[in-house]
């Protein structure tokens, strides 16, 4: 049995009259009379009565019709589905964690996304920065984050620029640091420096050593910190002290104050991309990246 059975079955069973069922169809009489014939023979069922001007239903007949009119509004609903996921209107985008760096566009962007595709279901998916690079090759997520010098330049990804900001101190509000306008490193010889993720693949490490090393001056040994949110804990908490982009505004919520940096020599700067993958990517892909692009724009 295929579709087209359906759909001649039914346009009968509306006209209940083969020649104009037929002439709707824009098929010969004889064709569509077969038609409804290897039907029938298929099923096993009688489905019309017919004589030589008109056809009436079955009991069989009418209990079929209506199951033949919902398999074809169910494919009919089908194809217009892979249509719109086709043209980017449907279907699921994965996005890797960011945290607090994109509470200030995030929301918005998201917003304006649904507002504009709502048949778009965007799920974020718990990963580390660099774990999100290694998602995108895999195809666990569609759009990642990226963070510092280099991001935009890894083989087969696709790259665009979301935050430019620069390095400060940021310690917990009732630090003895937190009322200053200005931090040199060298003060900062003696205290508790924390660091984001593993020790061998840490961005946020080795933006802190590069820029002690143009410096000149010597960290104490630094902590790593498993987990955004953890290190923030820690920071607030007193535990030790970190360098974070001063485009956070973190006092409010986690009782954390940045404090500018003093430098003679290095450049402190913080930069955030999203990354996707250059091969190919989806509608959906492109349509959330133009939407971060004209926010980006806006701000």
């Amino acid at each position: 049995m295929e579709l087209r059975h359906l759909r001649y079955f039914v346009a009968v069973a509306d006209e209940l009259n083969f020649r104009r069922a037929a002439e709707r169809l824009h098929v010969t009489r004889p064709a569509l009379s077969k038609q409804i014939k290897d039907l029938e023979t298929q099923m096993g069922v009688r489905l019309l009565d017919r004589d030589t001007v008109r056809a009436s239903l079955t009991d069989a007949g009418s209990v079929f019709l209506a199951e033949a009119r919902a398999i074809l509004a169910d494919v009919e609903r089908a194809v217009g589905l892979a249509r719109e996921a086709q043209d980017g209107r449907r279907g699921q985008l994965r996005i890797g964690s960011v945290g607090q760096i994109a509470s200030g566009f995030l929301p918005e962007v998201l917003k304006a996304f649904r507002d504009e595709f709502p048949g778009v279901e965007v799920s974020f998916v718990e990963m580390t920065p660099v774990e999100q690079l290694a998602g995108l090759a895999k195809g666990e997520i569609h759009i990642g984050f990226a963070y510092g010098r280099g991001a935009d330049q890894v083989p087969g990804i696709s790259s665009l620029r979301l935050v430019t900001s620069v390095f400060g101190i940021s310690v917990s509000k009732l630090h003895p640091l937190a009322a200053r306008s200005s931090i040199r490193l060298a003060e900062l010889r003696g205290s508790t420096l924390l660091s984001l993720g593993d020790e061998s693949t840490s961005t946020h490490r080795r933006d802190i050593c590069r820029i002690f090393q143009e410096e000149g001056v010597k960290p104490r040994a630094l902590r790593q910190i498993h987990g955004f949110e953890s290190l923030l804990t820690m920071i607030s908490a007193d535990q030790g002290i970190s360098m974070l982009p001063e485009v956070l505004d973190l006092k409010k919520s986690h009782g954390i104050v940045t404090v500018p940096l003093l430098l003679e020599k290095a450049q402190p700067d913080f930069t955030m991309w999203a990354v996707w993958k250059t091969d190919g990517p989806s509608l959906l892909v492109r349509n959330f990246v133009r939407i971060l692009g004209e926010n980006r724009r806006r701000r």
